[in-house]
């Protein structure tokens, strides 16, 4: 969430609470269908999809929303180009921008942490013209995540108009 919110902070987007919610509900569902066998993460997209409790929480469009950040948060397929007849179909809702710079963020957000043993303690980003850079704070040597975050920074780059750099910094 920190980076949905620097990157907020940078003014390089103007979404709500509202996508916020969007984004952390994608961020904890993300890996579902592995659990259960499912390859390519469809199975992530099916199974939030079928939730009934999500759907009365997040409403249809939410649901649809979460179940599309979850499955575009790995570096393939690429949702500007993803050919799926519903994801087609839900390009045309207001939202498709919305969902594919959260699917951008989770994306960075998600090889931060690749390990699960939280080597990264902190983010932040600064701005200067239309140069990110991504401050990835850890005492432990986390240049592997660094150099996963770099990988995953390409669709970051095109949906926000910037390009990433990301450097280790020391508390």
């Amino acid at each position: 969430m920190k980076i949905f919110d620097e990157a907020m902070r940078l003014g390089l987007h103007d979404m709500g609470s509202k996508e916020r919610l969007w984004l952390e509900a994608a961020a904890l569902l993300r890996d579902i269908g592995a659990s259960v066998g499912g390859e390519y993460h469809e199975s992530s997209r099916e199974l939030i999809l079928s939730s009934t409790e999500l759907r009365e929480t997040l409403g249809y469009l939410g649901l649809r929303a979460v179940a599309w950040i979850a499955f575009f948060h790995r570096k393939k397929p690429d949702p500007l180009k993803y050919p799926d007849p519903e994801w087609k179909e839900f390009l045309e809702s207001k939202y498709w921008s919305v969902v594919v710079k959260l699917a951008a963020i989770l994306r960075i957000a998600d090889v931060l942490d690749r390990s699960l043993l939280q080597v990264v303690g902190d983010v932040e980003l600064e701005k200067n013209n239309d140069n990110v850079l991504i401050k990835v704070y850890s005492e432990e040597d986390a240049s592997i995540e660094i150099e996963r975050a770099r990988e995953k920074a390409q669709l970051f780059e095109k949906v926000f108009s910037v390009k990433v750099g990301v450097r280790q910094v020391s508390k």
